[in-house]
């Protein structure tokens, strides 16, 4: 994972500042997505093995956890898109990533690398899958069904290991 601190340049009027300049990658993103969401909402555990994502919160605050299959490693990351000094986080293919809206509103924009065309070309692992066990705000949560039914990590690893 790469973390990139956007430098926000702040004044009276507001505030400015950089998500994304194609010198700072070696990655053609070819489609940008927004997805707001409300106090609550976790959406997530999705990937491929294809798909560079450069996320960004870009108003409210969100806990975003990722999972890189290969490392067998969590992260987890609190973006505030009211944050002097907010981030970017890039996310490699073979990773999967969910995020929680932690404040009443969150703004949640990511690049794509590949483009989208329907879930079944994603993974998807169960939001609060035990392997991965992500610290989830201890607030009412709204999952949608996909997320709800997902497969579990152990299983999704073994649907890998037979390809």
């Amino acid at each position: 994972m790469i973390t990139r601190t956007n430098n926000k340049f702040l004044e009276n009027r507001g505030s400015n500042y950089t998500i994304y300049d194609c010198r700072d990658y070696d990655i053609d993103f070819v489609q940008d997505k927004i997805s707001k969401s409300f106090q609550g909402v976790i959406r997530g555990f999705h990937g491929d093995d294809k798909t560079w994502k450069l996320i960004t919160c870009l108003y409210g605050k969100i806990k975003l956890v990722t999972y890189d299959l290969d490392a067998d490693k969590r992260n987890e990351y609190i973006l505030d898109g009211d944050d002097e000094d907010s981030i970017s986080i890039l996310v490699p293919p073979r990773t999967l990533n969910a995020h929680q809206c932690l404040s009443d509103l969150c703004i949640f924009h990511y690049k794509w690398s590949e483009y989208y065309t329907s879930p079944e070309d994603q993974w998807s692992v169960y939001y609060n899958d035990n392997t991965i066990n992500p610290k989830w705000q201890d607030i009412p949560e709204i999952v949608s069904d996909r997320d709800k039914n997902s497969k579990s990590l152990l299983d999704l690893k073994k649907c890998l290991s037979k390809k």
